[in-house]
């Protein structure tokens, strides 16, 4: 029996499944082999005639057969415990395909942008915590088919991740769990992260309010760039003049009414607001209607 070499893969499983039970069905082999019906009966046969394979016990409709001599089994074939074999078998077949798929698997190719216009949309997508699609086409980096086609093979390349859904839109990253925090963490500690943390804490406040709050970081924190901040904010539909009457010997007190999150909305040299937190461009400097306030 040690001679007989199977002519293929599916053959081969068969051999191996058959010798390493003392009595199977063809049903048995079905169920743990490979090989469709036709080529699993036919090798069956050829098994028979070899005498590789021979009748054991036959109860109602089903035949039992072994690959061992026949006289060195005794009893019920039908009362033969084989469900330790079957599950060491689904063990080692899941291993062995495993171990094959890991060795013929084409390695994965490091994503690198191949043109400019890639290069561009590479470092917008990196400079958002999320974004969705739309954001990425309403910067007009590249015409929007490509544009579609960089991101599919961002996702395909596995550099792009869900970040959840707003208002049924959907949202990516382009960063991992773990960029996301250090990310996140660098922006609440950046100077408008601080401002932002400190309108967010106090909700309605003026300019010199922040003023007192910094006092010490003037390095930092001058009259000149909390101005700039609060004002370009209030454009964008985060704060609100919530002033009676607005005498201009009054010092602005600002509403926060738009407090989205922890990340601070970041101002572009445009200047263009961008909420970290909802992932879009809510104000650029010169339109009448925001996205925000829309």
């Amino acid at each position: 029996m040690s001679a007989h070499a199977p002519s293929g893969a599916h053959e081969q499983e068969i051999w191996q499944f058959i010798q390493s039970r003392q009595v199977f069905t063809h049903a048995d082999v079905d169920a743990f082999c490979a090989a469709g019906d036709w080529k699993r009966t036919n090798y069956l046969r050829s098994l028979a005639r070899l005498n590789l394979v021979k009748l054991y016990q036959r109860k109602g409709n089903i035949r039992y057969y072994t690959a061992q001599d026949p006289a060195s089994l005794s009893g019920d074939a039908a009362l033969i415990d084989t469900s330790a074999m079957d599950a060491q078998w689904r063990s080692d077949r899941l291993g062995s395909k495993i171990s094959a798929f890991q060795d013929t698997a084409l390695p994965v190719q490091a994503w690198t942008p191949q043109t400019p216009e890639e290069k561009k949309l590479w470092d917008f997508v990196r400079q958002q915590l999320r974004f969705t699609r739309d954001l990425v086409l309403a910067q007009k980096i590249a015409p929007d088919n490509k544009t579609t086609l960089f991101l599919r093979s961002l996702e395909n390349a596995g550099l792009l991740r869900s970040a959840g859904y707003d208002n049924g839109k959907p949202y990516y990253t382009a960063f991992s769990t773990l960029e996301i925090m250090n990310r996140a963490k660098d922006k609440r500690l950046s100077t408008e992260g601080r401002i932002w943390t400190a309108m967010r804490a106090a909700n309605k406040f003026t300019v010199e309010d922040m003023l007192m709050t910094f006092a010490g970081f003037e390095g930092e924190f001058s009259e000149k760039g909390i101005r700039s901040y609060c004002s370009t904010l209030e454009k964008a539909g985060y704060l609100k003049d919530s002033r009676r009457g607005r005498t201009s010997a009054q010092s602005v007190r600002y509403h926060l009414v738009r407090d989205t999150g922890p990340l601070p909305p970041t101002i572009k040299r445009l200047p263009v607001v961008v909420d970290p937190n909802e992932g879009r461009v809510v104000y650029v400097q010169g339109e009448e209607v925001t996205w925000a306030t829309s």
